[in-house]
């Protein structure tokens, strides 16, 4: 187990460089051997992967901004190293020389993807294209550095006097910093999600949307448009018309063809749903024609209140996030055949931060560490980080960390919103599917599906946020140890699908943003793409807003793949199906699903995993179904 826990620069430094000797040796290893084995490619990548989460992930954690710093500076390094390894002639000819006749089915996935790898890299470029290639993707690697660090490092705070935050709750407010009688609002997700979502006074929750998806646009507007113009040059280099060609080749949905046929067909239903949404949830005098963005989830947030007949700061109260935290687990536990125990964390970054184990059959056979509340410089968005894959004499278990931005207990009260449970669930998705699955080869670990696979069993883990079975459970009064009511459950189980439909379309914008970024078009200015986007969600959106630019998405890894989140929602979906069908906490539909789709990993293709578990091809009925699209 690393000790994150007095870490100086110096010693990360010192990590940093006996690592990267210690990689540099296996690969002189592999250049030496008349016999090379893939097993010195897996031991490889085994390293760096753990080189990850020991010293670059830093960059997104460490409360000491000169660590955080060094922690971008050594993901750089990292990359760096990595691309130029793989671009190492002699190594690939060693590659070449690997006898792969008695391989298993892991080992050949494994020998075709390091094959696409060396490719990738332009092993069958001419000379010219691959100084070219080199270059482009050097400057990728500080661009995407750069993007995600500007956005973290966006200090924004807007000051507002009590009157001008009616509607917040008095846990809310004590929640914010008082200075000179203002109240401060931070970009921190507790302080935003409180004003958007219960702020009577329009114009706070206009002031409030605006800053937050105007973070970093100046910095980062022309790193992004760089970016861009770099990607298509590389998809070039390489034979591809578009950067969205190249990128899905080795995706489940193969082409962007067949992400505008998922759009084509979805996008009709939605708004038909959307126009009879907004009739349905607009207040406060305000003209449907008028509803703007910073409108939507506040009149959810209404309109979910009346329904079930509470108000959503009372709501709140039932939702802390320690309760919450520990039936999640239970439910996990129940379903999925697991024992999930706290650990010693003091080996941790921060003393906010825990350690937990996944037990299997009395085992323990993962770890993960909960690093849930916001700090200054800290990741700003919430994610699932793979520390380790496991099998490394130093860590032989995987080991994760969910970063997240929910309200703090140790600071505030600790309440969450009803949208802060849902990602809470969401991301320990991403824990269960890093801690659960296996492979003997490191890549194929866990989580390491393809990219628009990757959000399905996190995805799925948001249905039980909203069943009966599950939300009596850890919907508990913090001041009087009150359940929530089972009436109260059902009205608020019954409320899930209010303005479910604008929200979808205002994901599918970024989706199509993405596609548009990455398409033919890419050459159209950032706020035509903007615009133009937003036309999909029937609302009318403000020109003073950049959000691309504070879009991490788009530099963080789902370039040309946002689209993924709502293909993996649908296939999502289907998966619970099973659940619906034969038990919303069966063990035995949950240990199917733990063996056919988690432990599994990136093994087999999705496709078959998905085929697998369900008994036949997935579709988009249970979607459907679950969004109330079917008219």
């Amino acid at each position: 187990m690393f000790d994150y826990s007095n870490l100086t620069k110096t010693e990360l430094e010192n990590n940093l460089n006996i690592t990267l000797n210690a990689c540099e040796q296996i690969i002189n290893d592999i250049k030496k051997d008349s016999e090379p084995k893939l097993e010195k490619f897996d031991l490889l990548e085994r390293e760096v992967n753990y080189l990850f989460g020991r010293v670059p992930f830093m960059a997104n954690v460490h409360p000491n901004q000169e660590i955080r710093e060094f922690g971008h500076q050594a993901e750089s390094k990292v990359r760096n190293f990595i691309l130029d390894s793989m671009k190492d002639v002699d190594l690939y000819e060693k590659f070449n020389e690997i006898k792969s006749d008695n391989f298993d089915f892991e080992e050949k996935e494994f020998y075709k993807d390091l094959q696409n790898d060396f490719i990738d890299v332009g092993h069958n470029l001419s000379e010219n294209d691959k100084s070219l290639l080199s270059e482009i993707d050097k400057k990728l690697i500080e661009l995407e550095i750069k993007f995600s660090e500007n956005i973290a490092k966006d200090k924004t705070k807007l000051k507002f006097k009590k009157h001008q935050l009616d509607g917040l709750s008095e846990g809310e407010l004590s929640n914010l910093t008082l200075e000179d009688n203002q109240y401060i609002v931070t970009m921190a997700y507790p302080d935003v999600n409180a004003v958007i979502e219960n702020c009577k006074i329009r114009d706070t929750r206009e002031t409030v949307w605006k800053a937050f998806n105007n973070r970093a646009s100046n910095e980062n507007s022309p790193i992004l448009k760089e970016a861009i113009m770099l990607r298509n040059n590389k998809a070039k280099l390489f034979g591809f018309s578009t950067w969205a060609q190249y990128r899905l080749q080795h995706r489940m949905a193969k082409n962007p063809e067949n992400v505008q046929k998922m759009y084509n067909n979805l996008i009709p239903k939605l708004q038909k749903s959307a126009e009879r949404e907004k009739e349905e949830i607009v207040s406060d005098n305000i003209k449907v024609s008028e509803i703007a963005p910073w409108d939507i989830r506040y009149f959810i947030s209404k309109k979910r209140s009346s329904l079930s007949k509470i108000d959503s700061s009372e709501l709140k109260k039932f939702f802390y996030i320690h309760d919450v935290k520990k039936e999640m687990f239970s439910i996990c536990e129940e379903v999925f055949d697991i024992e999930i125990k706290q650990e010693d964390a003091s080996t941790a970054w921060h003393k906010d931060v825990e350690l937990w184990s996944i037990n299997e059959d009395g085992e323990k056979i993962a770890f993960f560490y909960l690093d849930l509340y916001p700090r200054e410089g800290k990741y700003t968005h919430a994610a699932v980080f793979d520390l380790a894959s496991g099998g490394l004499e130093s860590q032989h278990l995987p080991m994760s960390s969910m970063v997240a931005n929910f309200p703090n207990p140790n600071t505030g009260d600790g309440l969450m919103t009803f949208d802060e449970v849902e990602t809470l669930f969401h991301e320990f998705g991403h824990i269960l599917h890093n801690g659960i699955g296996k492979s003997k080869i490191s890549r194929y670990v866990g989580a390491s599906v393809e990219w628009d696979f990757v959000e399905a069993p996190s995805q799925i883990m948001e249905h039980w946020v909203w069943k009966i079975e599950c939300l009596s459970r850890f919907a508990k009064n913090v001041e009087t140890g009150e359940m929530l009511s089972e009436e109260i459950c059902t009205k608020l189980k019954n409320s899930k699908n209010i303005g479910v439909s604008l929200l979808t379309l205002r994901q599918v914008s970024f989706g199509l943003a993405d596609q548009h970024l990455h398409g033919s078009d890419y050459t159209d200015s950032l706020e035509e793409v903007e615009s133009q986007s937003q036309k999909v969600t029937t609302i009318e959106y403000p020109g003073d807003v950049m959000h691309l630019s504070s879009f991490g998405h788009l530099l963080g890894g789902y370039d040309a793949a946002y689209y993924g989140y709502l293909w993996a929602d649908i296939i999502g979906d289907d998966l619970f199906s099973r659940f619906e069908n034969e038990g919303i906490l069966s063990n035995s539909v949950g240990k199917d699903y733990k063996n056919k789709i988690l432990k599994p990993g990136g093994t087999k293709p999705a496709e078959e995993l998905v085929k697998d578990f369900l008994g036949r091809d997935w579709n988009d009925e249970a979607f459907l179904i679950q969004k109330n699209l079917l008219f």
